[in-house]
């Protein structure tokens, strides 16, 4: 039986999905219309108790039509940990708590295939129920082996993974908590590949723009607080040859996967001082890294140069501070985590880096803040755009930054 809480969280996206006019998309563009392709760019899950932190990702199926989406779980290294397929009927919603599913519990779906009797994944008179044959015995999912379970914890909190205990995936931090980040795209069939694998943006991910969804980080226990997010929402398009494009680098930067890219920076408004704060959460483009590495070297790439991030006040006087933002998903919190003079202002982060290879490097931007006991969570503005190759850079007189231009051409 499905939870209801899926039904009291996608309710106000089903009546939008049903009764509003059709977005117009922007393309290149940080908008919220359906899409090929999910990116949520940030999780976290604590481990150690089930009443501390954990990470919802909600996705609805925007069209009557019913449709496939494939799941991968990201460590923060970029490597894929977990894979797995979710059906969805036409307007379907489906919650997925990443602390049940890194515990070995996958979301329960199944087309008219595996469900003859329409009680896994029911439909309504407004939405249509197909079958899926490349699902059968794939859909519903069982549940996950131990060792399965051992190795995807061990994965996503950058330890050595036991089946091979001389590599890891992710980057080592000490504790319980698992990190990464999460893609889902619509798919053709059920499929044991994820986008790193040869063959999958040739017939396997689909471009059909249907999917929308948001993601809620909760913390329960003692914090009792929750964060809310629409994920970022990827379109499918023809694109030109050798087009910037999301998932570029495993396509060899032709453009083949048709998804549109993700700008390199962003301006965030932040507050102080204590007791109010704004946490950051930050996702960075890496270089493809499909498989785990060695536990004693990690990935040639790690850690991600970093530029200065550029503090304002709010009377535009400037401050770059260092920042450390080495992996795909980060946090950072900017009254604690850099050197920061400004009670409140304005943060330009410019997440490009050398490591792409003389291309720009994607990137999002999340912000949380708090306003003594009071928290949001917002979006933060994008600078540029990677399509017509341009982003935003400092203009410095006489050592001091007073203002920002655009700028196009290759790397800087």
């Amino acid at each position: 039986m499905r939870p209801r809480l899926a039904g009291l969280l996608g309710v106000a996206l089903l009546l939008c999905a049903l009764g509003a006019q059709p977005a117009s998309a922007v393309h290149c563009a940080i908008d919220q219309v359906p899409a090929a392709t999910l990116l949520m760019p940030y999780f976290e899950v604590d481990l150690s108790s089930f009443n501390d932190v954990t990470t919802l990702l909600d996705v609805t199926n925007a069209s009557p039509a019913a449709t496939l989406a494939h799941v991968t779980i990201w460590t923060d290294w970029g490597v894929p940990a977990l894979g797995f397929d979710v059906y969805f009927t036409g307007y379907d919603v489906q919650i997925i708590n990443l602390r049940d599913v890194i515990n070995g519990h996958l979301p329960q779906t199944a087309s008219v295939g595996q469900d003859p009797k329409d009680i896994i994944s029911p439909h309504g008179t407004r939405s249509t129920d197909v079958s899926y044959t490349s699902c059968n015995g794939v859909l519903p999912p069982a549940t996950l082996s131990a060792a399965v379970i051992a190795d995807l914890q061990a994965k996503l909190k950058g330890e050595p993974i036991p089946s091979s205990p001389t590599l890891c995936a992710g980057s080592p931090r000490g504790n319980q908590i698992a990190r990464g980040y999460v893609t889902v795209d619509v798919v053709t069939g059920c499929t044991a590949l994820d986008p790193t694998s040869p063959g999958y943006f040739s017939g396997v991910a689909g471009n059909d723009n249907k999917l929308v969804g948001e993601t809620f980080i909760t913390a329960p226990g003692s914090a009792n607080t929750m964060w809310t997010y629409p994920v970022i929402h990827l379109e499918a398009a023809t694109l030109p040859p050798n087009s910037p494009s999301f998932y570029g680098r495993y396509v060899g930067d032709s453009g083949a996967d048709g998804r549109e890219p993700l700008p390199s920076s962003y301006a965030a408004r932040f507050l102080g001082p204590s007791p109010n704060a704004t946490r950051l959460l930050v996702w960075r483009e890496t270089p493809a890294t499909s498989a785990p590495v060695a536990c004693s070297s990690g990935p040639a790439w790690v850690p991600l140069a970093t530029n200065a991030v550029q503090l304002l006040d709010e009377a535009t006087h400037s401050f770059p501070a260092a920042a450390s933002l080495p992996v795909a998903a980060n946090a950072i919190d900017l009254a604690t985590d850099l050197t920061n003079p400004f009670g409140q202002g304005l943060a330009i982060f410019q997440l490009d880096h050398a490591a792409m290879g003389g291309r720009h490097a994607q990137a999002v931007v999340w912000r949380a803040d708090s306003i003594g006991t009071l928290e949001s969570a917002l979006q933060v503005s994008q600078l540029d755009d990677l399509c017509a190759n341009q982003r935003y850079q400092p203009l410095l007189i006489d050592g001091f930054e007073n203002g920002f231009v655009p700028w196009a051409g290759g790397t800087q």
